[in-house]
């Protein structure tokens, strides 16, 4: 079969979804809450420009949106997630194939233009910074090699969603790149990357004629203590901010968020039905909401009490 041929069967497909479940709005806390944290810290040193913030929220947002998008598209031209797409439009609920490249360009698009606004406004650094963001947003799924296919899925993640969004929530209200803020973004990046691990390890057999993710590339085993690592680190970090006082001890509720870490650990256990590790990813979206807000939120009552 010709690839012309292939490209007109996966135009005549449509998401089984609607498009809000293809934007995958559960992972969006992933750039939601470093942007809330960062600029918390901001305030704590001085007034916050709201129009700035919302620029880069709004910014950051639509390149993780149409990250996901394109993993979608990709994944199922990659012969991944049949069940997620229909040959029967009555049976859809969302976008033909051939129009989720085209969605996910005009996010991008837009992002481009706010987050110009944005450079001109705060720094130059946020032009570096977004075509970075986009580049690999695009390639974690596309090309020959797809970042997440190598391995390399839980770096990009913890690098873009971890130190680089929450510095940029802090920097762009003005403020110049500290070891503080480097400290803060951590529990970030250990929480989204745990997120996209969680993911691989559900979908290890899945993947396996696919992409060598990192849990096929370790093995099982030490995927799973890599897990267990990123969440505990999370934690460690949040409680060693707090006694070295770079944070308020507000922060200290994201231990209301630990039954969700042990529900996922547990949901992933080695002799799980696969229904339960399937919800494995469910949890971890989870924890990572409440883990981010309850952060988020302790930084930002810490802030406005003392």
């Amino acid at each position: 079969m010709t690839q012309i041929t292939m490209d007109l069967r996966f135009d005549k497909y449509y998401y089984r979804s609607s498009w809000f479940q293809l934007i995958k709005p559960m992972t969006l806390t992933g750039t939601l809450t470093p942007v809330l944290g960062g600029t918390g810290i901001a305030a704590s040193k001085g007034p916050v420009q709201f129009d700035v913030f919302f620029a880069l929220l709004f910014a950051a947002l639509l390149i993780q949106a149409a990250t996901n998008l394109f993993n979608d598209y990709y994944d199922f031209r990659n012969g991944q997630d049949k069940d997620k797409w229909t040959l029967n439009p009555s049976d859809a609920h969302g976008p033909s194939h051939t129009v989720v490249p085209y969605a996910a360009g005009s996010m991008l698009g837009i992002a481009i233009i706010s987050g110009a606004w944005l450079a001109l406004t705060s720094s130059l650094w946020v032009i570096l910074a977004g075509i970075l963001g986009i580049t690999f947003g695009y390639f974690y799924s596309a090309g020959p090699h797809p970042l997440c296919s190598i391995g390399l899925g839980e770096t990009v993640a913890f690098i873009f969603l971890g130190p680089v969004i929450t510095v940029l929530g802090y920097s762009v209200q003005g403020h110049t790149v500290d070891i503080q803020i480097a400290a803060i973004s951590l529990p970030f990046a250990m929480l989204i990357a745990s997120m996209i691990l969680t993911n691989n390890i559900r979908d290890l057999k899945k993947d396996s004629n696919f992409r060598k993710t990192l849990p096929a590339i370790l093995g099982r085993t030490r995927a799973m203590n890599i897990l267990v690592t990123l969440l505990s680190i999370a934690y460690i970090t949040v409680l060693g901010l707090v006694l070295y006082n770079v944070i308020a001890w507000q922060s200290l509720a994201v231990l209301l968020a630990l039954p969700l870490a042990f529900r996922l650990r547990w949901a992933l256990r080695s002799n799980a039905k696969r229904s339960v590790e399937i919800k494995g990813m469910k949890w971890a979206a989870w924890h990572h909401w409440a883990f981010g807000l309850l952060f988020s939120c302790g930084v930002w009552i810490g802030f406005l009490i003392n």
